[in-house]
């Protein structure tokens, strides 16, 4: 899936244009840059390519989560709910926060669970933050009746599902904000980077303050002579960025064309599944499919499908492996290690009754996990690499049968 498969020309003619013009800050250089603002175009583009009103760019997925988390007010003494399979910058962007993540289970979507996670709510829950992953929507009809419903933000992690949509909805947009990745591994990338698209103004200016030690942005003026709204800090994307994502969003349609034509074209060559299953998503026409994730009926046969399809010639994971996204392998988060000395919310006045972060809080997520295999689905995919991983995932079904 990486982005950086359809890497060409119009990246390289974009970047050089910036670095020819000498401009490469977002916004300095007022009369010299002759109006000439590829960040700001790029934030349009996207927030266009979406569905959004607003759109606010920042230096990475990891950035857009914090900063939307800011812009909303989460603080000491707030709990955030959202998924134990997710990346490790969903639950860090809360700690940062100086709140506590609540991580409740995932459902056979591998998204967060609506039940687990109004199951979470307490008196101090202030988000839900469901996270899209492997680029298909969570729930957002249920998480949107529990936020109204309990009086709570929803926020989502749609880091890994830029251009996946929900009931014809841009993931991203159907919640209070929503945030994205834009590194290399993501659909389009811009080496790092992120946005934060909200149809609130109120959110968005707080978020452009915010990113930019709190600036309040007048291009009638010099940088620096605006005047500021807050106190805040530095997620800026440069000019290079900004220009480089507006040449990758142009291919993002096509992108995700081609992956979900390849998905099916394997699909197709593997016919029957019998006994696996493929996640059960609330929108399967809104994935952008790069992942092709079955479910089998117990760890041994998951096991022993993984074996046999290395065997054939195309690896694949156990999800409950997957020291990257899924919470129990996470050591640092269940022992609170930080350099800060200043340890909210580990060691805080705000935070009683801190989750533990054992394996043992997600019984729900470890069965599905431990029984899910998982294969990457790459743009560019010639038919002898389509034609590979359907003997592998038939050489798999086998095995486990």
């Amino acid at each position: 899936m990486p982005a950086y498969e359809l890497y060409g020309q119009e990246e390289i003619d974009a970047v050089v244009d910036v670095l020819q013009r000498k401009i490469v800050h977002r916004y300095s250089s007022r009369e010299a840059r002759g109006g000439i603002y590829r960040a700001k175009e790029f934030e349009e583009a996207a927030a266009r390519a979406v569905g959004a009103k607003y759109c606010q760019a920042v230096s990475s997925g990891s950035a857009a989560l914090y900063v939307a988390l800011k812009a909303l007010g989460v603080g000491p003494g707030d709990e955030v709910i959202t998924s134990a399979f997710t990346f490790i910058a969903s639950i860090e962007a809360i700690l940062e926060c100086g709140a506590v993540p609540v991580l409740a289970d995932i459902d056979e979507s591998l998204n967060l669970d609506p039940e687990s996670a109004e199951d979470a709510i307490s008196e101090k829950t202030k988000v839900i933050m469901p996270v899209h992953m492997y680029g298909a929507a969570a729930d957002m009809e249920r998480f949107r009746e529990l936020c109204d419903l309990y009086g709570l933000y929803l926020l989502e992690d749609a880091c890994q599902a830029l251009g996946a949509t929900y009931k014809g909805k841009g993931c991203g947009t159907l919640g209070d904000c929503g945030t994205y990745s834009l590194d290399p591994n993501k659909v389009i990338s811009v080496g790092e980077g992120g946005l934060i698209v909200t149809d609130d103004e109120e959110l968005y200016r707080r978020m452009e303050y915010y990113h930019d030690h709190g600036h309040i942005h007048d291009e009638s003026v010099d940088r620096g002579a605006e005047g500021k709204a807050c106190l805040g800090f530095n997620f800026r994307i440069s000019e290079i960025q900004g220009a480089l994502g507006l040449a990758q969003l142009k291919k993002l349609p096509r992108a995700i064309e081609s992956l979900r034509s390849n998905k099916k074209k394997i699909l197709e060559a593997v016919g029957d599944l019998d006994f696996a299953t493929l996640r059960d998503l609330p929108d399967r026409d809104g994935e952008i499919a790069t992942q092709l994730v079955l479910l089998l009926p117990d760890e041994g046969s998951a096991r022993a499908f993984q074996k046999a399809s290395k065997e054939a010639g195309a690896g694949c994971s156990v999800l409950a492996d997957n020291t990257w996204h899924y919470a129990k392998h996470w050591k640092t988060l269940r022992e609170g290690t930080t350099f800060s000395r200043l340890r909210c919310p580990f060691d805080c006045v705000y935070a009683e009754d801190l989750p533990s972060y054992r394996p043992i809080d997600w019984v729900q997520t470890d069965d599905i996990l431990s029984r899910a295999v998982m294969y990457g689905i790459n743009i560019v995919m010639g038919d002898e690499d389509v034609e590979r991983m359907a003997k592998a995932v038939k050489a798999g079904l086998r095995a486990a049968s």
